[in-house]
């Protein structure tokens, strides 16, 4: 693409995604919603996991039709419009007589249907649209821009929740509401990029069946060790989406004025790790840093399990919050090169169905296993696990040096 066209791409790259970070730390008080509407703990783990159902069963078909498809852009939009527009659901959900909670369940894992689709074009559009030269610098900035406007979001969002202003539900209907206006002028900002045909080889018959997929997956080392490693690193942090809102909430009883705080400093920290990553990135290589951070990141669960205390959380969050951008950053600029650009659509396609099917078997286990070992030692069982996902990116590594990854995708 041209350098300016570039330049443009990048610049509403960065703007979309203010809105949609509105959007986002209102959505972040979701499971607080489903507890406060009187689910359980294995209700809460559904908000997770049913998505990842959805993801996981039709994220491998779409991004097998995605491979045959230079133009991708209508199927972009259209799914990304239908997504955010199906969360309209949650601001009616409390005038249902019964299974309210339920209810969002529901709508959750009927928006997911789109948002596959959109993963299988938004992924790898990344690689078409962005040199690899200046993907640090964009995420680092969409990070910050990320961190930044939730940290203020979710504050906000935090303390008015908790204000007599205006009495539940009705606080948070008017939280979806805001989110659904912002989400609808990110959407605006993503039709206004320019996005070329995607690399579509017609000569060549690529075998889409089960054994195709698997020659896919196994041939390239690169691409099969970062899946295998990645799924073991990501159970922690998949098994805390569902596990934080109950340990914190139940608990520790924690006020959705904290919760807003604690959103907000992880954010916060966020910003200061996008800061200083892409400089280390840039000196050590992608893969080197990465692998720090992730053995680094373990530490947060082993803290917040050992010290259960709300305010020593928030300085805990603050840590994990500069340390995961380092992970983060990094990893999608890894797994982008391993993949061919013929191939990348069903490649990533692969790698998020695999990463689903974790997503949802570590939220469903949250709730019998605190039931069995109870949350605190749930967590630093998580830590433990977490150790061993960064041990793997050591002894069983993607990349043995930055030349080879960047060869990789060649």
């Amino acid at each position: 693409m041209h350098a300016s066209s570039v330049d443009r791409n990048i610049r509403f790259l960065v703007i979309e995604l203010f809105w949609a970070a509105i959007a986002s730390a209102a959505y972040s008080f979701a499971a607080a919603y489903v507890i406060r509407l009187g689910g359980s703990n294995f209700i809460v783990g559904l908000i997770t996991s049913a998505a990842a159902v959805v993801n996981m069963v039709t994220t491998i078909p779409f991004a097998a039709l995605m491979e045959r498809t230079a133009n991708r852009r209508p199927w972009l939009f259209r799914s990304l419009f239908i997504f955010r527009a199906m969360h309209i659901g949650l601001i009616f959900v409390p005038l249902l007589p019964y299974w309210r909670a339920e209810a969002v369940v529901v709508i959750l894992l009927l928006a997911n249907i789109p948002v596959a689709i959109f993963n299988t074009v938004w992924l790898p559009l990344f690689a078409d649209i962005i040199p690899i030269h200046r993907r640090a610098r964009l995420f680092s900035a969409r990070n910050v821009t990320l961190g930044a406007t939730m940290m203020a979001a979710t504050y906000g969002f935090g303390y008015w929740l908790e204000s007599d202003v205006s009495a539940f539900p009705e606080n948070y209907q008017i939280l979806f509401g805001i989110a659904l206006v912002t989400n609808m002028l990110s959407t605006w900002y993503v039709t206004r990029m320019e996005i070329p045909d995607s690399p579509v080889d017609l000569s060549v018959q690529n075998d889409r069946s089960l054994a195709g997929m698997w020659k896919l997956f196994t041939e390239n080392k690169a691409y099969s060790s970062i899946t295998l490693n990645t799924l073991i690193l990501n159970i922690a942090p998949w098994a805390a989406i569902t596990l934080q809102p109950i340990y914190f909430v139940r608990v520790l009883d924690a006020s959705d004025e904290w919760l807003g705080i604690w959103f907000a400093i992880t954010n916060g920290g966020a910003i200061l790790g996008n800061l200083f990553w892409p400089r280390l990135m840039e000196k050590y290589g992608f893969y080197r840093i990465m692998t720090i951070a992730a053995l680094i990141s373990c530490s947060y669960f082993f803290a917040i399990g050992l010290v259960p205390d709300l305010t020593a959380i928030l300085f805990f969050s603050v840590f994990i919050g500069m340390v995961n951008p380092g992970i983060d950053i990094a990893h999608f600029n890894i797994l982008l090169q391993v993949c061919s650009p013929q191939r990348r659509a069903l490649a990533l396609g692969i790698f998020v169905t695999i990463m689903n099917f974790g997503l949802m078997v570590s939220s469903l286990i949250v709730a019998p296993m605190i039931d069995w070992i109870g949350p605190q030692a749930l967590v630093i069982g998580l830590g433990v696990l977490r150790l061993v996902g960064g041990l793997l990116f050591v002894v069983n590594p993607v990349v043995r040096n930055e030349k080879q990854l960047t060869q990789a995708a060649e």
